[in-house]
């Protein structure tokens, strides 16, 4: 395999190819300073992903989780909404977080199976599409499913991506604190 094929192959796995300073690589501060402007912007998107996640998550989880534990809220929300109506409002909440700030788990764990090489990213993806294609189901055809069975789970993929995000950012922020200046 020649450098040129090496280079190749490196590309089309989605990455790209640092080369010789002959080639007009930048110099050692320089590079410093691009990786530092790099592991900023990551920070930043993944900062603003979450806040995009937790502002629909939040509400997600307290409208599925809340009229569990109080029983007349949840029979004031069936009487307002139905339970049909309510099923709409969480996917409402949900999609926009699955296909969102979940779309990088989407992408990732894609390639990462594409290349027979599973990873968190595909855990994540394939865990919460399950539970938002299920969802999803039951709210567009709740008569595919035995009476009485027929549950969403949108406050589930919702709240993964977003403690998943948190961790990621998490993260971030410690390898920034942690590299040096």
């Amino acid at each position: 395999m020649t450098g040129s094929d090496l280079n190749a192959a490196v590309t089309r796995a989605g990455y790209s190819v640092l080369t010789g300073a002959d080639s007009g690589a930048p110099s050692a501060p320089d590079r410093a300073a691009l990786e530092q402007a790099a592991r900023d912007d990551h920070e930043r998107s993944l900062e603003r992903d979450l806040r995009v996640s937790a502002a629909f998550a939040v509400p997600l989880l307290l409208l599925a989780m809340l009229p569990m534990m109080w029983m007349p809220l949840h029979m004031t929300l069936t009487d307002l909404l139905g339970e049909r109506g309510l099923n709409v409002l969480m996917l409402l909440l949900a999609t926009p977080v699955q296909f969102g700030p979940g779309r990088r788990f989407l992408r990732l764990g894609w390639n990462s199976l594409r290349h027979r090489s599973p990873d968190m990213n595909a855990l994540v993806m394939i865990g919460t599409g399950a539970a938002y294609l299920y969802s999803l189901l039951v709210t567009l055809a709740p008569g595919v499913f035995p009476a009485g069975t027929a549950h969403v789970y949108f406050e589930a993929s919702a709240v993964v991506i977003t403690l998943i995000l948190l961790g990621k950012v998490l993260e971030a922020r410690a390898k920034d604190a942690a590299a040096p200046p």
